[in-house]
C-alpha cells in the first residue's frame, strides 16, 4: 500500500467512524425529540451535528483523493520517462508543517541539487478559466454546469511560499519553482492563469529542462539532510492521526469493533469469536482494524483501559490479549503502559500471534 493508498484507506476508515449510529428500535425512525420540538439544543445534538459537518468534510476530501489518484497515476508514468540529474529524489503527497497552524501539503517534489520542483496535480475534466483576483477557478462542465473552487494559483502559491519558509528555518538556500500539471490531456484552458505556470502532463519533461539554475548546488551533506527532511513528511513515515492534521474532536468517531463491510458493530459471542450476524462473516480482522483505526485516527498509541473503551471491551485481559496479538511496541511500566505502531503503514498481527494461531484464523475463531 503506497502512500497515496495510505491516505485514501485513512480517510476511509475515518468515514465508517462518522456514520449515524442505528436506530434503537424502528418505531423511533423518524421521532423528534422534546429538544427538537422546543428548538433547544443540547450536548448530544450539537455533537450530532459536528459529526454531520465533519463527514461531509471527509467524504469531499475522499471523493476528490480518489478522482485525483487516477490523475497521479498518470503523471507518475510520465516522470517515469523524464531524465533527471544524477541524485534527483521525487517525494510524493508530502506533508510538511512549517509553523504552528501552518502546514502545506505537496502532491509531487523533485528534489534536485539546484532547485526544488512543486508539482500541483489536477485530474479534471471540461473547460477552465482562472479568475486569480477574485481567487476562483471555475470549470463549465460538458453539459453547462458551472463548478468554482479555491484558485489552483493560491493553492501553489501557498506551497512555495511555505517550502521556502521551510527551507529557511533550515538554513537551507534553494529556488523553488511550481507549476500547476493537468493530468487530463482532454482539458480545455479559456483563460490560462497569469503568474505561476500550467501545463498539461506530456509536457512535463520539457518544462524541466527549461529550468535553469540560478545558484551553486547543495552540497551532499546538505542535499542529503533536506531529503531526510521531506522523507519524514510523508504520511506513513509521519503517521500523524487524523483528528491532529484535521483539528478536529476525536469523540466524533464511533466506539466499538465494526464489521468491515456492513460498519455495524459486532460483538464477540460467549466470549470466543468475533462474528457479524448481518454479512454473516468472521469478524477477527475486524478487531485488528479496531485497534489501527484508534492509533490513526485519534492518537498513535494506545493504552490497555483506551483499547477496552473504544473496542468496548468488558475486561483488561481481553484487551491485554488484542494488543499483544498485534504488532505493537510496549512502552513504559503498568499502570502507565502504552502500545505504538512497529512499523509505518497498516497495523499487522504478530508473527508468533498467526504462527502459534493458524488454527484460528483458517477457522475465524480466537480467544479475544
Amino acid at each position: 500500500m503506497d502512500t497515496t493508498d495510505w491516505g485514501i484507506h485513512c480517510l476511509e476508515r475515518a468515514v465508517a467512524r462518522l456514520q449515524p449510529e442505528e436506530p434503537v428500535a424502528n418505531h423511533l425512525l423518524g421521532v423528534p425529540t422534546v429538544e427538537a420540538m422546543l428548538g433547544i439544543a443540547t450536548d448530544a445534538g450539537e455533537i450530532e451535528l459536528e459529526r454531520k459537518q465533519v463527514l461531509a468534510d471527509i467524504e469531499s476530501r475522499l471523493y476528490r483523493k480518489k478522482a485525483g489518484r487516477a490523475g497521479e497515476e498518470a503523471v507518475e508514468q510520465t516522470l517515469s520517462e523524464v531524465i533527471f540529474p544524477v541524485g534527483t529524489q521525487v517525494f510524493r503527497n508530502l506533508s510538511l508543517l512549517i509553523r504552528k497552524n501552518f502546514r502545506i501539503e505537496i502532491d509531487v517534489l523533485i528534489l534536485t541539487p539546484v532547485f526544488a520542483l512543486i508539482l500541483e496535480v489536477k485530474n479534471i475534466a471540461g473547460t477552465l478559466s482562472f479568475n486569480e483576483e477574485e481567487g476562483k477557478t471555475v470549470r463549465i462542465r460538458e453539459n453547462g454546469e458551472i463548478d468554482e473552487f479555491d484558485c489552483y494559483v493560491h493553492q501553489l502559491d501557498r506551497q512555495i511560499s511555505g517550502l521556502n519558509q521551510f527551507l529557511a528555518i533550515h538554513r537551507i538556500t534553494l529556488p523553488v519553482h511550481g507549476v500547476i500539471v493537468l493530468s487530463n490531456q482532454n482539458t480545455i484552458v479559456k483563460k490560462r492563469p497569469i503568474t505561476l505556470p500550467l501545463i498539461y502532463r506530456k509536457q512535463l519533461a520539457r518544462h524541466f529542462r527549461s529550468l535553469i539554475a540560478t545558484g551553486p548546488p547543495l552540497t551532499p551533506r546538505a542535499f542529503d539532510y533536506l531529503a531526510r527532511l521531506f522523507s519524514e513528511g510523508t504520511p506513513e513515515s509521519k503517521g500523524l492521526p487524523l483528528c491532529e492534521k484535521m483539528d478536529f474532536n476525536p469523540a466524533l468517531f464511533r466506539p466499538g469493533v465494526l464489521c468491515l463491510i456492513c460498519h455495524r458493530q459486532i460483538t464477540n459471542a460467549r466470549m470466543r469469536s468475533w462474528h457479524c450476524k448481518t454479512c454473516d462473516l468472521p469478524g477477527r480482522e475486524a478487531v485488528r482494524q479496531a485497534v489501527e483505526d484508534r492509533l490513526i485516527l485519534i492518537e498513535p498509541k494506545i493504552t490497555n483501559k483506551q483499547c477496552r473503551e473504544f473496542l468496548q471491551l468488558r475486561y483488561s485481559s481481553q484487551a491485554t490479549r488484542v494488543l499483544k496479538s498485534l504488532q505493537l511496541v510496549m512502552s513504559g511500566r503498568p499502570p502507565a503502559t502504552s502500545y505504538h505502531k512497529e512499523e509505518a503503514g497498516p497495523l499487522k498481527w504478530a508473527e508468533d500471534y498467526v504462527l502459534n494461531d493458524s488454527r484460528d484464523i483458517r477457522t475465524g475463531r480466537d480467544g479475544m
